[in-house]
């Protein structure tokens, strides 16, 4: 496939930059991120700790609801890719804002191996989520099909 975005990915690494401190999670939880020809999908887990399972296994809590949000980032839409900048153009997303919003990403692909930072994320108003303007957040993903 060279050096296509197309394919399937899964995450390994996820990397956290903040001044001098660096947090590394090697191996990363569980994510995927889906690339066709237009649209992209992805779902990942952006800390250390795996889900908890429910008290009853199909019927949340509210706690249970709150830590299953919070442990999860996951939107699907559109997508460009220009020289190494991947923008995607978010259609459905857990978070409401980012409906018809987007996000920003410095792209690198070698072969079978991606590497993503994250550089601006956008919702739908023009607002943007300042939160990671304050940190880098780098991951690497690897083609799995």
């Amino acid at each position: 496939m060279g050096n296509t975005i197309v394919g399937v990915w899964k995450i390994l690494t996820v990397v956290y930059v903040s001044g001098g401190d660096v947090t590394t999670i090697d191996p990363a939880l569980p994510g995927l991120f889906i690339f066709t020809e237009d649209h992209y999908s992805m779902t990942w887990m952006p800390g250390r700790v795996q889900q908890e399972a429910y008290a009853d296994q199909w019927h949340p809590n509210d706690a249970e609801k709150v830590q299953s949000y919070n442990s999860i980032v996951t939107n699907t839409g559109g997508y460009e890719l220009s020289g190494s900048e991947l923008t995607t153009h978010v259609e459905v997303a857990k978070t409401p804002a980012f409906v018809g919003g987007k996000a920003v990403y410095q792209c690198d692909i070698q072969g079978d191996v991606m590497r993503l930072q994250i550089l601006d994320n956008v919702a739908h108003d023009g607002t943007r989520d300042e939160g990671y303007l304050k940190f880098k957040t780098i991951l690497t993903l690897q083609r799995v099909e």
